[in-house]
């Protein structure tokens, strides 16, 4: 028999702002349903560190400065997932009104509609797909 201990994280929380934290964003998605809400909004992110697994979906309003993508591996356009549905993207951490400012991402992929994508890969130094 294998002992098993429950694993437990400290709350991320509401926001607005998070300073210099590590953001599980499995975790924020949860506890943001868990309080009612289907999207992250209104929150400011200041140089934290980002954590997937995840794909990010900006709805609008979203701002990403000065921050480091993730590990592309030489070409932009792997961190981008473009959406096959013509109306919705199931699975994703749907943000809006959202600012990241020199935030490093790990683990996260970014979908959109193909404008949203070909503003993220010029952005990043690639080529539009």
């Amino acid at each position: 028999m294998t002992d098993t201990h429950a694993i437990t994280l400290d709350a991320i929380g509401p926001g607005p702002e998070y300073r210099n934290g590590s953001i599980w964003l499995p975790q924020l998605f949860l506890e943001t349903r868990r309080a009612g809400h289907a999207n992250i909004e209104g929150r400011t992110f200041i140089e934290c560190l980002i954590e997937g697994p995840a794909v990010l979906l900006p709805l609008s309003g979203c701002n990403f400065d000065g921050c480091n993508m993730g590990d592309a591996q030489g070409d932009p356009r792997s961190l981008m997932l473009k959406p096959v549905g013509s109306e919705r993207v199931t699975g994703t951490v749907a943000i809006r009104d959202c600012k990241f400012i020199r935030c490093r991402f790990l683990g996260v992929g970014f979908t959109g509609p193909q404008s949203f994508l070909d503003e993220m890969i010029a952005g990043l130094g690639g080529a539009a797909a």
